[in-house]
């Protein structure tokens, strides 16, 4: 899929289709079709981290094709672009929250201005999304060092080798299909004000 055929698919397709079928049930844009090779990806990573394969799916512009940031243009998945990996577990989920919830004020002097500018988005917006952005706060939590060294590992893995690998965990899987019909429906209003300047 080409990135024109791409955006025609977001701006005609209902948002919970088109993520159907471009994230949860599609071999990610960074893998072309090669869907073994994808699920070995998994398998690997989720022995790492101790996660059921099923439960981790590529999101973004790597399982797209382009970026549905807004901030972003929808811009096509390039060779500088990262990999942003969704990772269903309550369990992983729970530990986080709590472990956030718990942190003393006087550690937040000890983290750095965009860790704790993550954490005030954690306790405004993200945990009501039921979801943890790992790619800040991912070292401040009980379990990362596997999940460090797993992600470390697996951006030497081809086709993921030599880019960044950001892990964002999830409540459960209807968050992570709230989080992204979400991030479908401002991708598509963004098309649809762009299609109107023109």
């Amino acid at each position: 899929m080409t990135p024109d055929s791409i955006r025609e698919h977001l701006r005609h397709l209902t948002p919970a289709t088109f993520a159907s079928k471009y994230i949860f049930e599609s071999v990610p844009h960074v893998f072309g079709e090669d869907m073994d090779a994808y699920i070995a990806w998994k398998a690997d990573l989720g022995e790492q981290i101790e996660v059921d394969p099923r439960a981790i799916a590529i999101t973004g512009s790597a399982g797209v094709g382009i970026s549905l940031n807004p901030a972003k243009g929808l811009k096509p998945f390039g060779p500088k672009s990262d990999i942003d990996i969704a990772v269903v577990s309550y369990h992983h989920f729970d530990v986080a929250w709590r472990t956030l919830r718990s942190m003393p004020t006087a550690s937040l002097l000890d983290l750095s201005h965009r860790q704790r500018e993550s954490k005030r988005d954690h306790e405004k917006r993200l945990i009501y999304w039921g979801t943890i952005a790992g790619d800040r706060l991912l070292e401040l939590l009980p379990f990362a060092h596997p999940w460090v060294t797993a992600l470390s590992y697996m951006s030497g893995v081809d086709p993921t080798a030599g880019r960044e690998i950001n892990a964002r965990i999830y409540r459960d899987f209807e968050s992570l299909r709230a989080y992204q019909l979400r991030s479908v429906e401002k991708a598509r209003n963004q098309t649809e004000a762009t299609e109107g300047v023109q």
